[in-house]
């Protein structure tokens, strides 16, 4: 398959053609692995990001159900919010 690509980095495609003569490849090849190895760290980070929120939220449930009689979400943000400001 043919492309073009416009506004591409002028350094860094040089960058890659260098690499891709020393090691042997047709630029094709390199930009194609180049390629994969960007789709596959961007899913990594949605992955990690999503293991977070899983987390967050889990800490979340524990709080509101673990507060016991007389314990007051918002006096413990208030007292976390002054604790930061000394």
């Amino acid at each position: 398959m043919s492309i073009s690509i416009k506004d591409l980095d002028e350094s860094a495609f040089r960058n890659l053609k260098a690499e891709a003569v020393r090691r042997g490849m047709k630029v094709g090849d390199a930009a194609t692995e180049a390629f994969r190895a960007w789709v596959a760290a961007q899913r990594q980070v949605r992955v990690r990001d999503r293991e977070r929120m899983v987390a967050a939220a889990r800490d979340m449930d524990e709080l509101r159900s673990g507060g016991g009689p007389g314990w007051s979400g918002a006096e413990e943000i208030r007292k976390w919010r002054d604790e930061r400001k000394r």
